[in-house]
């Protein structure tokens, strides 16, 4: 892997903005609370669909149903808990929950990783569901039960007293030293009682079965060791941005999201790795110094980077070639390039300014046309700020902000090329994230941009750093909701293949599939993008030639959650890259909250 690949492995993602030139605009916000029980309005007549009853959708009420009935049933197996009275139905049947022979599909000195798969028979009843489940009950017996989840994937009605479910169950069991990991996915069908609510479990049957077990824990926080020493750690950087938003200037802008990302690179050549951690506006950008004993000592005031502005994220590269790392941060639609000193000092600056509004989301650096020294392109996401704009249309917007690239002319000088050099091409999306990387074999880096609502880009180079957009042509424009992008030869083939990182959403998987429900009925002819945009990642392999095939089912990369920034690594250094996906959102206390 060379340095650069490396760099834009870690740069790239979610995320990339810097400091504040300018006071950010911004309009007066709608109190949504009047007194202590009304709401805005606009908002109260939304509040009646919380309730998926309230438009008909008997698929939702079963869901609740049949989720609520699989807590029961799971609980029992793997909390140690009675089976809730009527669960099973009297002529309740199932497979076994956890097969008798597993096949090994991975191991080596850290990780076992075991599955099976079900072959449809369903040998046990109601009075013999302890046998069923006994097996799998062994394995959550010998330790604490740490987290499981479940995710009901579809709802298919079978009549009016009737409905089939398929769905995921992911479990975590840890008993010092060792940490055992349980996911199932499985069909079960469902018999309904006198109300929507009242369910019972007919069959259920388990089509795959996974498990991984480790001798030991593959990693350890060591975060507080680490960081807990240097000032303002704990106040600002362990509590939610939830507990921040509210607290700062909104003038300087606030990011409620909390899409900052970190920049990591060395600043002082010596030999360590330091981490730059940008903030929303009104909380100082933080860098820390890492010290020989494997803590970090807190530079932002004497680097001169300890920027007050909303910064979404920032990159460290070689920007003038002086041998050093440079540091790039976004403010809103400008970069800000702060040059290096050779001694960890950024006291020299670049201002690449952009008249618009719009805030740049992510930036990744490459040197495509051959000249020597490294280019920016910034990714830039919604008009109008983070609300401000509707994707439209949805499955496939094309009313996002513009991306930039920023050409490097030597001597720190920057001008601003998109049009020049054919980026400006499907160049209104809603980008978040963006890598180069040599697609085609031809020995210049081209330019995959991930973008959210719709399809993604893939910037041919033609060797002379002019491009255009093959996406499409070539199979790799898998539309759907993606929020980053990495890239690595998965099947050492001597090519490069993409993973897109893209939202799984269950309650999508169901609703979208409903051709005759979903949209009333109608535009069917783009409800495989909106079930696409539900799937989850993306896998798509190189074909040898820079076309692509999809192989997402197969290699099993689909379900990451609500998924940020998956990247490629080789976490167990065995030649092979594995893949990380963060994922989660916003969570409040009800399930119903948003």
């Amino acid at each position: 892997m060379s340095p650069l690949r490396k760099m834009t492995l870690i740069f790239l993602g979610l995320t990339a903005l810097p400091l504040q030139l300018s006071a950010q605009e911004t309009k007066p916000e709608q109190n949504l609370i009047r007194g202590n029980t009304q709401v805005a309005d606009g908002v109260a007549e939304n509040m009646q669909f919380v309730d998926p009853a309230a438009e008909g959708w008997r698929t939702e009420v079963l869901h609740d149903s049949a989720k609520a009935g699989l807590k029961g049933f799971l609980g029992w197996v793997g909390h140690g808990k009675e089976l809730p009275e009527k669960t099973l139905a009297e002529n309740f049947r199932c497979s076994v929950l956890r097969p008798a022979e597993l096949d090994i599909a991975f191991q080596d000195d850290a990780i076992t990783v075991q599955h099976a798969e079900g072959n449809g028979t369903l040998p046990f009843d109601k009075e013999n569901v302890f046998a069923a489940a006994k097996s799998l009950q062994l394995v959550f017996e010998g330790g604490t039960l740490r987290d499981d989840f479940f995710k009901i994937i579809t709802v298919e009605l079978n009549g009016g007293h009737s409905f089939r479910t398929k769905f995921l169950y992911h479990a975590a069991i840890s008993a010092q030293p060792f940490v055992t990991q349980v996911n199932l996915e499985g069909e079960a069908i469902w018999l309904v009682g006198e109300t929507d609510e009242e369910v019972q479990l007919q069959s259920i049957d388990i089509s795959h079965y996974e498990e991984l077990a480790t001798a030991r824990p593959a990693f350890e926080d060591i975060t507080s060791a680490v960081f807990a020493k240097t000032p303002r750690w704990r106040p600002e950087m362990m509590v939610g941005v939830e507990l921040m938003v509210n607290r700062v200037d909104r003038l300087i802008g606030r990011s409620f999201v909390g899409s900052q990302g970190i920049a990591i690179g060395d600043i002082d050549n010596d030999g360590l790795d330091d981490i730059y951690v940008p903030q929303q506006g009104g909380l100082a950008n933080r860098l820390y110094h890492h010290l020989p004993n494997g803590t970090v000592e807190e530079v932002s005031e004497s680097a001169m980077v300890d920027f007050l502005d909303n910064t979404r994220g920032a990159l460290f590269a070689d920007m003038d070639n002086d041998g050093d790392q440079d540091l790039v941060v976004t403010v809103r639609a400008n970069l800000l390039i702060a040059y290096n000193n050779g001694e960890g000092i950024f006291d020299t600056r670049t201002v690449l300014r952009y008249n618009d509004a719009a805030n740049i989301y992510s930036i990744t650096v490459a040197d495509p046309d051959n000249d020597g020294d490294l280019d920016i392109y910034a990714c830039r996401y919604v008009m109008g700020g983070l609300v401000g704009g509707v994707p439209t249309p949805y499955h496939d917007a094309n009313n996002g902000a513009t991306n930039f690239f920023w050409r490097n002319d030597g001597n720190r000088a920057f001008q601003e090329a998109a049009a020049e050099v054919g980026l400006d091409q499907n160049n209104t999306k809603f980008s978040l994230g963006a890598c180069w990387e040599d697609i085609d074999g031809d020995g210049d880096v081209d330019l995959y941009v991930a973008n959210d609502f719709g399809r993604n880009n893939l910037f041919i180079n033609d060797g002379t750093g002019h491009f255009t957009d093959e996406a499409v042509a070539r199979g790799a424009d898998d539309i759907g909701a993606a929020m980053g992008v990495s890239m690595s030869d998965v099947d050492l083939d001597g090519d490069m293949d993409i993973l897109v990182t893209n939202m799984f959403s269950s309650a999508g998987r169901r609703i979208a599939t409903q051709e005759d429900r979903f949209m009333d009925g109608d535009a069917k002819e783009v409800h495989a993008d909106y079930v696409r945009h539900a799937r989850g990642n993306t896998l798509l392999r190189n074909n040898g030639n820079g076309t692509f095939t999809d192989s997402t089912e197969s290699s099993r990369v689909a379900i990451g959650g609500w998924a940020w920034g998956a990247q490629f690594v080789d976490i167990n250094n065995d030649g092979f890259d594995d893949v990380y996906s963060p994922n989660g959102f916003l969570t409040n206390k009800g399930e119903e909250d948003l």
